[in-house]
């Protein structure tokens, strides 16, 4: 049974209303407006009938207070004649309507009755409204743990696929290994977003996958390469764009395996795309590659200088690499100790 509490100072009209709504509803009684609100804070009801002119609290005052404590209760004024225009002005604080003393049965009983209407209406939207936050926790959840499933094995296949690199030749695999954390490094001093900076290192780790469909004895020869030789090696970007392919989760990593190997002036391989038509995440894998290429000693020459390869970069920006990757660089935003 929907609660009604009754606050007026006058004790006739406070049990006249009682006594035409006691059948239908659970009727409460005060009063006045102090000892409504205490009642309120033990038993919340569904709507209060209100008289505005009571000693100590007013009724627009009580108004206020008990829809700022129960904002989901509904209250509806009692006014005589005087107060009308006062009773008009409430319901801009909350008021759902306004009964005239004296009041009339019927009028008493059709008002009350709209104001628990809106009251249940309101308490199914809110019920409602629960019930979607509930089931959007739910699926935020599940997507939560589907993302994490993901990236398990995204990094699952990432790592086998370092490991598969590692088994070919195990200069690729350190080298992979070192221009994943420089890449990450320049990214991050470029100021690229911290999901793309991790996207990005991962790409790195595998950019040269390809090179396990190159023939070893190229991979692994002591000396300059002939040019057959290097056709064979400018193979690897397409062959390991095609690995990737077949692992939906692998993607964003096409671009920087496929496109390592192209130069900002469009002389590169496989596509020869030049400037900013080559990925940002490929333009910086490329500075990334060729700066631990320099600085790793080889068969047929040694490990170049710091001041050497920062050297060789200013003389390539523009050409080779992209002038803002180099620039990173070069205003020591980034160590390459």
């Amino acid at each position: 049974m929907e609660k009604i509490l009754i606050i007026d100072d006058e004790m006739s009209p406070r049990e006249s209303m009682r006594m035409v709504l006691k059948d239908k509803y659970s009727v409460s009684t005060a009063a006045g407006a102090l000892d409504g609100l205490s009642m309120m804070s033990e038993s919340p009801v569904d709507l209060v009938l209100l008289d505005i002119k009571m000693p100590k609290m007013d009724g627009i005052t009580a108004l206020q207070e008990i829809k700022k404590k129960h904002p989901d209760t509904e209250v509806v004024l009692l006014t005589a004649y005087a107060s009308l225009e006062t009773a008009r002005d409430a319901i801009r604080f909350g008021a759902f309507d306004y009964i005239l003393k004296p009041f009339d049965k019927d009028d008493i009983l059709q008002v009350i009755e709209k104001g628990l209407a809106r009251r249940r209406s309101s308490a199914g939207l809110k019920m409602e409204r629960d019930i979607l936050l509930d089931r959007a926790s739910f699926l935020e959840k599940q997507i939560d743990e589907a993302r994490s499933n993901i990236m398990m094995c995204y990094e699952g296949t990432v790592n086998a696929l370092i490991l598969t690199i590692d088994a070919k030749d195990h200069y690729t695999y350190n080298h992979s290994r070192r221009v994943a954390e420089l890449s990450s490094s320049i990214a991050a001093a470029l100021g690229v977003p911290k999901k793309t900076i991790k996207e990005i290192e991962q790409a790195a780790a595998i950019h040269d996958i390809g090179k396990i469909g190159i023939d070893e004895n190229i991979l692994r020869k002591n000396a300059h390469l002939t040019s057959e030789e290097a056709e064979e090696i400018k193979r690897h970007p397409v062959i390991g764009a095609r690995i990737v392919q077949s692992v939906p989760f692998l993607e964003d990593a096409i671009p920087v395996i496929l496109y390592h190997h192209e130069r900002y002036d469009g002389k590169g391989y496989p596509e020869g795309i030049a400037g900013e038509k080559i990925p940002l995440s490929a333009r910086i894998v490329i500075v990334a590659d060729a700066v631990d290429a320099m600085m790793s000693a080889r068969p047929y020459r040694n490990a170049l200088f710091i001041e050497k390869v920062l050297k060789e970069l200013g003389e390539n920006a523009g050409t080779q690499f992209d002038p803002d990757v180099v620039n990173i660089l070069l205003s020591s935003r980034v160590s390459l100790v």
